[in-house]
C-alpha cells in the first residue's frame, strides 16, 4: 500500500508542477521581470513549487543496489536534472 502512496504523492506533484508551469508560461516577459524572474527560470520555479507542496515523497533510487548513487532531493526532484 506504501507504493501506492507514493504513486499518489508524485502524480500531485506532477499535476502542481504543471499548473504553476502554465500558469508563469502565459505570462508576458514583463510580468516575469516584475517578479525577477526571467522565461528560462520557469522550470526551476515549477519544479521547487512542487517539491515544495508534497516534501515528504520518499527518492525511489533509495535501494537500488551496492554502490548505488542516492540522491539528496525527493522523488519528484530526480527528474529536474533531465530537462
Amino acid at each position: 500500500m506504501n507504493i501506492l502512496k507514493q504513486i499518489g504523492q508524485i502524480w500531485n506533484q506532477y499535476r502542481e508542477f504543471r499548473s504553476t508551469f502554465n500558469e508563469l508560461s502565459n505570462m508576458s516577459d514583463a510580468e516575469l521581470r516584475d517578479m525577477g524572474l526571467y522565461r528560462g527560470d520557469i522550470v526551476r520555479v515549477a519544479y521547487g513549487q512542487a517539491e515544495a507542496s508534497y516534501p515528504q515523497t520518499v527518492p525511489a533510487n533509495r535501494n537500488v543496489g551496492r554502490g548505488a548513487q542516492t540522491s539528496p532531493q525527493g522523488g519528484f526532484g530526480m527528474l529536474s536534472g533531465s530537462h
